[in-house]
């Protein structure tokens, strides 16, 4: 797997550079998005037997840290793929490729580590489906976030990068960074709720006020606060954006943020 790994790494570098192309000022106009489309197929089939045939051939969710990056970018980019046909998300594989070649490069390089879960175990699946689902939504969100302050600084500076004319409104980036946020949002709280009602099943022992504990309520609480003030006070803009990052960075400390500390920089599996 760690040949496909960097196989898979340095296609989603390729498309980096590809769709960077279109930001320089005498880029083409038109974009090939079905084109994009239709190569992304194998590709995310191939980055499926990535992250899925460790899983079935070990029948246990593998813990490593490159591991979980790699799983999550592969339910962005399905995300990004299926939502392409719905929604104007032209733009998003501006930061989606590179961190997907990122995380790609993480499972190749990093050890995995196998002493996971039992794909068995019901109600550890229904946790670990719905924190995966939930960061990776969390993650489309965040970068929507991050167009949002780049436009926004343009608009500030009166200044507009030649990535402007590539990217979608602001108000259609807000609108889908808000509707992801809210889906997020309601899985994230079925992960916490698993995680809390089956915790024995799940972990072995009762909940436990630990570091993921603390920085996965804290997510959740700055996510209900976005998403309440934008349905009370139409709370929006630069000052959601910069929450929703910062929303983000709680959650992935809690999870991915964790693995990365303890097995990359201290050496424990």
């Amino acid at each position: 797997m760690t040949l496909l790994s960097l196989l898979l790494a340095a296609f989603y570098a390729a498309m980096s550079a590809f769709v960077w192309r279109f930001g320089r000022p005498n880029a083409p106009q038109h974009y090939p998005l079905k084109g994009e489309m239709a190569v992304l197929i194998p590709a995310l089939l191939a980055h499926a037997a990535a992250v899925w045939l460790p899983v079935v051939q070990q029948q246990a969710f593998l813990s490593g840290f490159g591991y979980a990056l790699s799983m999550v970018t592969w339910l962005m980019l399905m995300l990004y793929w299926g939502g392409s046909f719905f929604y104007p998300l032209k733009g998003l594989q501006l930061l989606l490729y590179p961190l997907a070649a990122l995380g790609m490069l993480a499972a190749a390089l990093l050890p995995q580590h196998t002493g996971g879960t039992a794909v068995a175990h019901l109600p550890f699946v229904l946790h670990i489906t719905a924190s995966l689902l939930s960061y990776s939504l969390f993650g489309i969100a965040a970068l929507f976030a991050w167009l949002i302050l780049l436009l926004d600084r343009d608009l500030r500076r009166h200044r507009f990068s030649p990535l402007v004319s590539f990217l979608p409104p602001l108000l259609s980036l807000e609108k889908l960074m808000f509707q992801s946020m809210l889906l997020g949002f309601v899985l994230l709280t079925v992960s916490a709720l698993s995680g809390t009602v089956f915790a024995p099943a799940v972990f072995g022992h009762p909940m436990a006020w630990t570091h993921k504990t603390v920085f996965g309520l804290a997510a959740w609480l700055i996510y209900a606060m976005i998403l309440l003030l934008h349905r009370t006070r139409r709370w929006r803009g630069r000052k959601a954006a910069c929450w929703c990052l910062a929303g983000f960075a709680s959650l992935m400390l809690a999870y991915i943020g964790s693995k990365f500390v303890l097995q990359v920089l201290l050496q424990r599996g």
